[in-house]
């Protein structure tokens, strides 16, 4: 049986990441459960396309999306790696002042909340010889929590203007409560390639773990 081809503003350049129309699976599945009025996944293909459904209709433009304008070093992670990118990100960010963590308490936490293994190193790291990033609010190292909220915040600031179809994107992959969370950490006064930049020293320091993605079951 031959294929219907697809409608012209469906069409996709994958190597270009064009406009694409998303089924509303696809949204269902990228986005966080709390999204989808869900206490935990959901895992009938079919209860997650009724929840996908009910999410387009209160964000309707996220059937077309320009992945030009995502961040693509958020896209090809899963959500717990996404989160971990986030923390990252957040203690890069503050890595003057992390370099008051000292004792072996704390740094035994840090491992447990934010990312094993990177404390040393984000220490020692050029980004520790300049003040901190302003994020518009104090933040708990330790906390688990903040730390992604204000990495998400800091990732957020990466869009820059890409449009709120982009904003929305990212929102819906992190919990509800970390989205609003992060709304304490603005960072308006960093700047976009600030930002960014970020997020790619991030990445690389993620990359260099020895395990660089979350083990199964890890939350956000």
């Amino acid at each position: 049986m031959d294929r219907q081809p697809r409608p012209a503003a469906c069409r996709t350049n994958r190597r270009r990441h064009a406009l694409i129309c998303l089924p509303a699976l696809s949204i269902g599945k990228w986005a966080h459960h709390s999204w989808l009025m869900r206490q935990r996944p959901i895992r009938g293909e079919r209860a997650l396309a009724d929840a996908s459904a009910r999410l387009i209709v209160e964000y309707p433009q996220l059937t077309r999306i320009d992945f030009r304008q995502t961040l693509p070093c958020v896209g090809e992670l899963p959500r717990a790696a996404c989160a971990r990118l986030f923390r990252i990100s957040a203690a890069l960010a503050c890595s003057r002042s992390l370099r008051r963590v000292v004792t072996g308490a704390d740094h035994l936490a840090f491992a447990r909340s934010v990312a094993p293994q990177l404390l040393r190193t984000i220490q020692q790291h050029a980004r520790a010889g300049s003040d901190d990033l302003p994020l518009g609010a104090p933040l708990n190292f330790l906390d688990r929590h903040e730390m992604t909220a204000a990495g998400f915040a800091l990732s957020l600031r990466g869009l820059g203007d890409g449009g709120e179809v982009q904003h929305t994107w990212l929102r819906l992959r992190m919990p509800r409560d970390v989205v609003e969370s992060a709304v304490r950490f603005h960072a308006r006064d960093v700047s976009v390639d600030a930002a960014r930049a970020l997020l790619d020293d991030a990445t690389r320091l993620m990359q260099s773990m020895h395990s660089p993605r979350p083990l199964r079951g890890e939350s956000c």
